[in-house]
């Protein structure tokens, strides 16, 4: 008898956990500058590098505050700060084979004065999932065993990789108000569509571009554009191809008056899934007994798809009490975070929160602002038990005055979907007891969960043959059945 095995390479996920690290820093105000009042902050943060450690998972990354003042004399200005941060996330068991994916949010931000600039405090929240990789090696099918009944399944396991990348730069020109400064800009890049072309796969898109401007009296003036692109990735079509988008670097010059030049640099990458399809062995047994299979109930983590799209919210904000009506909305600073995320009965529930930092002009012209904590909860079909899940904020819109201002933001929800699934296989065959049942008739009254495969195996009766005297039968076998058996050909 030659046994054929193979080997499966197979990931499953450890374990999950949130944390959350406090950061505080002061930040110096540019040189030369002065601060009246904090406007709005934009606050950003960047995962660099993971690593597992013994009962740990270490996070390095980087945290980018964008915050837009009014100097002593009214005029707006924006500048940034970067701080990086180093935090160790416990978890039992873990090891440094093992790998981990690390995500972060801002949920909380705030900024508060203090001699010679800012004092920055924030929470950054990180969702870490471990993973760890195994080889498990399995025998595939037996040839040549002589009256041998084989129970064999087809396993099909689907893995998430990198088809191919590149780097995008974007130059485009656009149109501005006359006689303004560029204050700040910020852009969300979305990929809206992927072509198969002749030399590859082509990311479509558009970067969603917020610019803020400033004119001469210290106004502040808000303009979105859609500034279109498209790439060409050199790679295989893969099954489930997916793309996504990371802005690097985002510049906006006026150039002459009425116009301004955005540059921009993007990371896009394409996602497929690759299918390895095997068929193993789940059980086995011969009629003479002379070998026993060793089973393993065996965890594997298995790419579904990816997933995505765009909701809009609109909200009515009431202006807190201490604060001035609202005379004309200027603009909003977004931070979105995913709080929590569930899956139940083929649905997912993704909750979080925006953070909204609202800035308006009040009745004496003066510039006020606030921030409001809105939740948001999106309710979608589950396509994995194992979701990791982005939330992009653009497009804000403000209208209305007085006590409340309306606010319409539109959302990118991105999700990539995994499931974990089980299955059995045979590592090994171990030495059996030969059979030693006499022959003749025998009545057997199944018991739970019984099936064909299983009385044969029990009594060392092909599986055919249980069959044959048995034509009614099906599997599962209900309990208390009797099952006719007649074994032959005894030594």
């Amino acid at each position: 008898m030659e046994i054929r095995k193979t080997t499966l390479f197979l990931e499953t996920c450890f374990g999950e956990t949130v944390a959350q690290a406090q950061m505080e820093s002061a930040i110096p105000l540019p040189q030369g500058k002065t601060l009246e009042r904090v406007l709005s902050q934009e606050a950003e943060v960047a995962v660099r590098e993971v690593s597992c450690r013994d009962g740990a998972v270490v996070v390095t990354g980087t945290m980018t505050m964008k915050p837009t003042v009014e100097s002593a004399e009214r005029q707006p200005y924006a500048f940034e700060a970067a701080a990086d941060f180093t935090h160790t996330i416990r978890m039992d068991g873990v090891t440094p084979e093992m790998s981990a994916r690390v995500s972060a949010e801002i949920p909380a931000c705030s900024l508060r004065r203090e001699e010679g600039g800012l004092r920055m405090q924030a929470t950054v929240q990180l969702r870490a999932a471990v993973f760890r990789s195994e080889q498990v090696p399995c025998i595939t099918t037996l040839e040549d065993a002589r009256d041998a009944e084989l129970r064999t399944a087809s396993l099909t396991i689907k893995k998430r990789m990198l088809l191919g990348a590149h780097s995008l730069h974007i130059s485009e020109t656009i149109e501005t108000p006359r006689s303004v400064s560029v204050l700040k800009a910020s852009a969300v890049p979305m990929i809206n569509g992927l072509v198969k072309g002749t030399d590859g796969l082509l990311p479509q898109g558009e970067l969603k571009l917020s610019v803020l401007f400033t004119e001469p009296d210290g106004g502040i003036l808000r303009e979105q554009y859609s500034v279109p692109f498209s790439d060409v990735i050199s790679c295989e079509p893969g099954e489930n191809a997916s793309a996504t988008a990371t802005l690097n670097t985002l510049t906006v010059t006026i150039e002459e008056e009425g116009t301004a030049t955005v540059d921009a640099a993007l990371s896009i990458g394409v996602y497929g899934s690759v299918s390895d399809t095997q068929r193993i062995l789940t059980d086995a047994y011969d009629a003479a007994g002379s070998f026993t299979c060793r089973s393993e109930r065996v965890n594997a983590l298995n790419y579904e798809a990816a997933w995505s799209q765009t909701t809009q919210i609109n909200e009515t904000v009431p202006v807190p009490s201490h604060m001035k009506d609202a005379y004309l909305p200027l603009y909003a600073a977004l931070r979105p975070a995913v709080t929590n995320v569930s899956v139940e009965n083929g649905r997912a529930l993704i909750e979080g929160v925006l953070a909204a930092t609202i800035v308006y002009r009040d009745d004496d012209g003066m510039k006020q602002s606030f921030t409001a904590e809105l939740p948001l909860s999106f309710e979608t079909e589950a396509k994995g038990t194992l979701p990791v899940v982005r939330v992009r904020a653009f497009d804000a819109q403000l209208s209305g005055s007085g006590r409340t201002v309306a606010l319409s933001v539109t959302l990118s929800v991105e999700a990539e979907w995994y499931r974990e699934i089980a299955f059995d296989c045979v590592p090994e065959l171990l030495p059996g007891t030969p059979c030693e049942t006499d022959c003749g008739m025998l009545v057997w009254f199944a018991d739970p969960g019984e099936t064909l495969f299983s009385v044969g195996k029990r009594f060392r009766v092909p599986t055919a043959r249980v069959k044959a005297c048995n034509p009614a039968l099906a599997d599962p076998i209900p309990e208390g059945t009797p099952v006719l058996l007649i074994r032959s050909n005894c030594r």
